[in-house]
């Protein structure tokens, strides 16, 4: 079994090893991975999630496992910017570089400056420490349904890509795991998965931030009749309601609502 850490902006992981299969998911740079069989073009990995897929093998920096498993329990800051621009110039990186939200990253300080880095030695480069969210310390007291709501609200107009985790194009299940996870609030890849987190609250009892499931799909409530989503037939993330009075009344989800869940914030 071989371990390695996503070294690109961004890859996509890819149900075959074939660019033109369906893209399952993507990764960020940063991710530990494990790679479960290696051929010329593609690898097949496994996220920290458990998450697989095929990815670029050259988008993986391969590892021993000491360095990958001590790489992985350091504690990570979060890119809070829709994208950081790195332009440094460490090793074996092209410029300009981009950092997409919720990357994680180990970051070193040396004489006044802050770097990430990876534990090959064969990225490291400077960075604002003002784009990045503290590492968490696990204590949830502060997270509420209008904190999610609120960041969810920022990628408003975003584009819709089927696969999708970050600012340039969530689908629906990639913006619900980007949002919470940015809380440190650790949900599946999938819808299908995620109906199962949480427990059960009625429609007409919604609170901002918990989660609205129908066939194949999930939003996150504004509160309300009003829900955020990534979707297919806007082309992009919006806010959509249960109102026929309203002009972004969704007939189509209203009648295909299936149920609601709340997590333990």
């Amino acid at each position: 079994m071989l371990h390695g850490i996503i070294t690109v902006p961004i890859t996509d992981l890819w149900a075959e090893p074939d660019s033109q299969s369906e893209r399952r998911s993507q990764a960020l740079f940063g991710t530990p991975v494990v790679v479960e069989e290696v051929q010329k073009t593609f690898s097949r990995i496994a996220l920290t999630d458990r998450y697989t897929g095929w990815c670029r093998t050259q988008h993986i920096d391969h590892v021993a496992f000491a360095l990958w498993e001590k790489y992985r329990a350091e504690p990570k800051y979060r890119v809070k910017a829709e994208t950081v621009i790195i332009k440094g110039s460490p090793a074996r990186m092209l410029y300009p570089f981009r950092l997409f939200f919720g990357t994680e990253l180990v970051i070193t300080e040396s004489v006044g400056k802050h770097y990430f880095e990876l534990p090959s030695g064969s990225v490291r480069a400077p960075i604002n420490i003002r784009q990045l969210a503290e590492p968490s310390h696990h204590d949830l007291s502060g997270v509420t349904g209008k904190k999610i709501v609120a960041l969810a609200s920022r990628f408003l107009g975003v584009p819709y890509l089927w696969g999708g985790i970050s600012p340039m194009g969530f689908d629906c299940s990639g913006l619900v795991q980007a949002v919470f996870g940015f809380f440190d609030i650790r949900l599946p890849r999938d819808s299908k998965d995620q109906r199962e987190e949480g427990f059960a609250v009625e429609r007409d009892g919604l609170h901002p931030g918990d989660l609205l499931f129908f066939p194949g799909h999930v939003a996150i409530s504004w509160g309300g009749r009003e829900f955020i989503h990534a979707a297919a037939s806007r082309g992009m993330v919006a806010v959509d309601s249960f109102d026929p009075a309203q002009p972004n009344y969704r007939e189509d989800l209203d009648h295909e609502f299936e149920f609601s869940r709340r997590l333990s914030l």
